[in-house]
């Protein structure tokens, strides 16, 4: 699963500043595993381009689909929070745009 999540309802491919984030699986030596990966991509005035820059990324063999989803989910809500709700999810048929929900806050405690 690939999805990118932008600030922007509009975003412009090379110049709106997203994040991409990676759930797939992978082959293992005994067993197929899971790899989590987090790409920040931002336009960069002083080399006039855009970059992306790889975050989080986590491929130990042996991580389970639980774990991984997890690290996915959390990155997701994070970026939420940041205003990253604009989301575009690849896969190979097809792309579709959704807004992401904002997540609800639960009251803190003090």
């Amino acid at each position: 699963m690939i999805e990118t999540l932008y600030k922007t309802e509009t975003p412009v491919k090379g110049k709106s500043e997203c994040y991409v984030l990676v759930l797939t699986s992978r082959a293992g030596s005994r067993r197929s595993y899971y790899a989590f990966m987090e790409e920040h991509g931002y336009w960069n005035d002083q080399m006039k381009r855009f970059v992306h820059e790889v975050s989080s990324i986590n491929t130990e063999d042996g991580i389970t689909l639980e774990n991984a989803r997890a690290l996915y989910e959390s990155a997701k809500w994070d970026l939420t929070q940041k205003g990253f709700v604009h989301s575009f999810v690849q896969d190979y048929r097809r792309k579709d745009r959704r807004e992401c929900p904002m997540p609800e806050l639960e009251p803190m405690i003090a």
